[in-house]
């Protein structure tokens, strides 16, 4: 029951939300298969997340930042896809086919358009059976968390006693036995030192390193030299307007919440209340944003007077996105039910490409087209230029209109970052052939139609640091050992004698802990620990380490139920009950994970941004 709320919390944003949002695009990395073994973020049994996967879905979805978050949620979607896969199940034509037409992205006029379809296909380089397995994969995702979220119940006397137990406060004083102290005492000696540093030695070793200057083939650096007949960008922008314009609307909006399981009477009453809302808004239009921040129950954007600001057609459900694009400027809808509960909207502003930019749209577009056609054809010359003129990239520069770039830093072997830290350019770079016969490099596959060629430029041998350049590291790292043992020992020592009342000591301060509380000063293990500790007999005694390295000894005074947080509690509670059911999602997983093993990465979430398409 530790900390329930900020758990749920967290596990509604990292489960329920982002597994179940459609990532129309998730997986590309591994459908194409171009990335192999290397370069993985993550790995989930035998199937592999990479740093482009991550950031489809960021690209996606503005609203998601947090890689690491991305990360743990596509390996969650991953373990049940892995588990459903064990058990041969699978969803029907029919299901992927009503799934794929209800998309927003893929309808015009209402209707599902095969046009916009095969056009979104072509333009991402997917075929159709990819895209339909990766929509399967959302349907079973999709009725996996739906089985969790209808399957959970509690009853109004387990909330109660449950919020009851959750307004619990224990009363606590400190007293800080800080490691320094016994710096004083610490006294090393040179086998001491000597034998450490030997001990650590790869601690104290630099790896080699090497500086490099290379050239890269991708679509990217082919789309600038082809040029596009206007007869045919005149034809595209014909065929695509709609997509091109990329028409975007500014709305705000009410939104009062419909629960799924809802019965008639309820959501009556709710369409009621919110008639009267809409009633307000038309007597007062300009006071809609206050009128927002006051019934609003989309918390979102309600604390922004209802602004969703800007979004284009496919961003949000179709009810609410054809009400959106039909109003004009200032101009504020009727009732608009939505499978979320029903909205008002007001219209803040529109705004769509100019014809130049519509132009400018279609010639990346057709460049990004037929660079892709025509990577195999410069790839294949690629490789008998760096091979046969293995002394220079000059002729491979030349003959392909490529520029050679160079590193600027050292590239460390095994410790790099970005591009450079991938296996395949490590062993490409850090070869005999490269650096002692002077070679280009082999040509590189990174993954996603990029290829790169590296030359060496200066090099570095792996060296060991003399002793004496670390000693005063080593002995400091030393110290601080041996402080936080004898700190840690003190501590235990003292909480014995305290439960024994056998030693007195000064206790400082006084301050109310509970479980969902926050407190600088006290960590989340430390409220653990004091809510752990039995108060048969008070005071009672906790001890923990906080942020600064110190060990704390915790003085339990009293405890204490707090009224008002009672009331609070109760609210969160039902408030919750999508979370609660979502812990049970979290335990399947954590099975889940038993059966497939999960490894990850994270330092490559880091790594020049996913470095995609980009060697520096």
């Amino acid at each position: 029951m530790f900390n329930i709320v900020e758990k749920n919390q967290k596990l509604v944003k990292g489960i329920m939300i982002f597994i179940t949002i459609t990532f129309v695009m998730w997986g590309i990395g591994s459908y194409l298969g171009m990335m192999g073994d290397d370069g993985y973020v993550a790995k989930v049994g035998g199937k592999k997340i990479y740093a482009q996967d991550i950031d489809n879905v960021m690209q996606q979805n503005k609203q998601f930042t947090d890689k690491m978050q991305i990360t743990l949620a596509l390996i969650n979607r991953q373990l049940i896809l892995n588990n459903a896969n064990n058990y041969n199940f699978a969803a029907s034509q029919e299901q992927i086919q009503n799934e794929i037409a209800n998309i927003p992205m893929f309808q015009e006029s209402g209707a599902f358009s095969l046009k916009k379809y095969q056009d979104f296909l072509r333009n991402n380089l997917i075929s159709a059976n990819q895209f339909q397995n990766n929509i399967q994969d959302q349907i079973l995702i999709n009725q996996t968390v739906d089985f969790f979220k209808s399957s959970y119940f509690t009853s109004n006397t387990f909330n109660d006693k449950f919020a009851t137990i959750l307004s619990q406060e224990r009363n606590v004083s400190t007293y800080i036995i800080d490691p320094q102290k016994f710096y004083s005492q610490i006294n090393l000696s040179e086998k001491q030192i000597n034998d450490y540093y030997k001990q650590n030695i790869a601690k104290y070793t630099t790896p080699e390193q090497a500086k490099v200057q290379y050239i890269e083939l991708n679509p990217a650096t082919i789309s600038n030299s082809i040029q596009v007949a206007d007869s045919l960008v005149n034809s595209y922008i014909h065929d695509h307007e709609s997509e091109l314009a990329n028409t975007q609307v500014d709305a705000s909006h009410i939104l009062l919440n419909v629960s799924t399981n809802a019965d008639t009477k309820t959501k009556a009453d709710i369409k009621a209340k919110a008639e009267l809302i809409l009633k307000e808004v038309n007597a007062n239009p300009s006071k809609f944003k206050d009128l927002a921040k006051k019934y609003s129950q989309d918390t979102g954007s309600a604390k922004n007077g209802g602004d969703l600001g800007f979004f284009g057609h496919g961003a949000m459900v179709k009810p609410f996105e054809n009400v959106a694009f039909s109003l004009k400027p200032n101009q504020i809808s009727g009732i608009v039910e939505t499978q979320f509960g029903f909205h008002i909207l007001k219209l803040n502003a529109r705004k769509e490409n100019s014809k130049e930019q519509i132009r400018i749209a279609a010639i990346e577009k057709l460049k990004k087209q037929q660079s892709v056609t025509q990577i195999q054809q410069k790839l294949n010359k690629l490789n008998d230029l760096t091979y046969s003129k293995a002394k220079s990239l000059e002729p491979a520069s030349k003959a392909l209109g490529l520029s050679i770039q160079s590193t600027s830093d050292w590239i460390s072997k095994n410790t790099s970052t970005g591009n450079f830290a991938n296996p395949k350019v490590q062993k490409a770079i850090f070869n005999d052939d490269v650096l002692k016969n002077h070679n280009n490099s082999e040509v590189v596959d990174l993954g996603y139609n990029s290829y790169v060629v590296y030359r060496l430029l200066d090099y570095k041998p792996s060296q060991v640091q003399p002793l004496a350049s670390v000693k005063d590291k080593i002995t400091s790292e030393l110290k601080q050992q041996q402080a936080s043992q004898m700190a840690y020992k003190e501590a235990k020592s003292d909480v014995a004698k305290l439960k024994d009342g056998k030693l007195q000591l000064s206790f400082a301060g006084s301050q109310n802990v509970n479980t969902l509380s926050q407190n600088a000063d006290i960590s989340l293990m430390a409220v653990k620990q004091i809510f752990d500790t039995s108060i048969a007999k008070l005071p009672a005694y906790s001890s923990s380490i906080n942020a600064k390295g110190q060990f704390v000894i915790y003085r339990i005074n009293k405890e204490t139920t707090n009224p008002s947080l009672i009331t609070q509690n109760k609210k969160m509670l039902e408030q919750a009950k999508d979370n609660s059911a979502m812990i049970d999602l979290n335990t399947y997983l954590n099975a889940l994970k038993n059966k497939f093993t999960v490894t990850y990465k994270s330092e490559r979430l880091t790594q020049g941004d996913a470095s995609q398409g980009n060697a520096s």
